[in-house]
């Protein structure tokens, strides 16, 4: 359909002849604007365009980015990205358990309750990445201080139980424990200082010990074969270094 104009006036139009053709085209350009369709559009180049509906088969773009809008609830069978950059990714919208990603502390994190967790974020001190346990109100953590070259597991409430069988070994040559207090025999309830401190101090001498007869009484005479007498003293009290 051609855009109509205002042209075939009369060489001298009067002010009603004027009248009359704006009146006409008023009314062409209303036709026009109610049968809008690809037949008559090939370009349309404006800041605001407003319509009751656009299904998908209207809509052709090779890139979201020009699509600048807030889109709202929208549901995706498969969606093949190469970078998606964005603040909040959940299994689970109303509830858990889910699994989630979020800009908040840079985190990953598997939820069976709001407080029961595990999380994998990136604090912003000095830390590695640190993987925080939370159940029933207690906090765990691991994490590596590149700093001190130092491994840590730390807890406000939380007893660390190792189960691997008949035997745990430790590749180190530079194994460390606050104190010999710290460490428990989960039997006896005992710790290893506690222990310690019942066995003999190495290098230390015993208490003095004796004297003993050895069975035979203390001043008994014996003669070896030349008839020399000797008189039994038995053994004296003496001590022992502790080996």
């Amino acid at each position: 359909m051609p855009v109509p104009d205002i042209g075939g006036l009369p060489p001298y139009a009067n002010f009603d002849d004027v009248t009359v053709k704006v009146n006409d085209l008023v009314q062409r350009l209303k036709q026009l604007l109610l049968n809008l369709d690809t037949l008559n559009i090939r370009s349309l180049n404006a800041k605001v365009i407003e319509a009751g509906t656009i299904t998908a088969d209207k809509l052709n773009v090779n890139e979201l980015s020009a699509i600048s809008a807030n889109l709202g609830h929208i549901i995706s069978g498969l969606i093949e990205s190469v970078e998606i950059y964005g603040s909040y990714i959940s299994t689970n919208r109303t509830g858990y358990p889910k699994a989630e990603m979020s800009n908040t502390n840079n985190m990953f994190g598997a939820f069976k309750s709001p407080d029961n967790s595990l999380m994998i974020y990136s604090p912003s001190d000095k830390f590695s990445p640190v993987e925080k346990f939370s159940a029933g109100g207690v906090d765990s953590y691991i994490f590596y201080d590149p700093t001190d070259n130092r491994f840590s597991f730390t807890s406000n409430n939380a007893v660390i139980n190792i189960s691997t069988g008949p035997a745990i070994e430790i590749y180190s040559t530079n194994t460390r424990v606050i104190s010999w207090n710290t460490l428990f025999n989960n039997s006896t309830g005992r710790s290893l200082q506690q222990d310690l401190d019942t066995k003999a101090t190495k290098g230390a001498d015993t208490g003095s010990a004796g004297p003993f007869n050895c069975g035979i009484p203390i001043g008994t005479v014996f003669k070896d074969v030349n008839g020399v007498p000797y008189t039994w003293q038995g053994v004296p009290a003496h001590t022992h270094t502790q080996n």
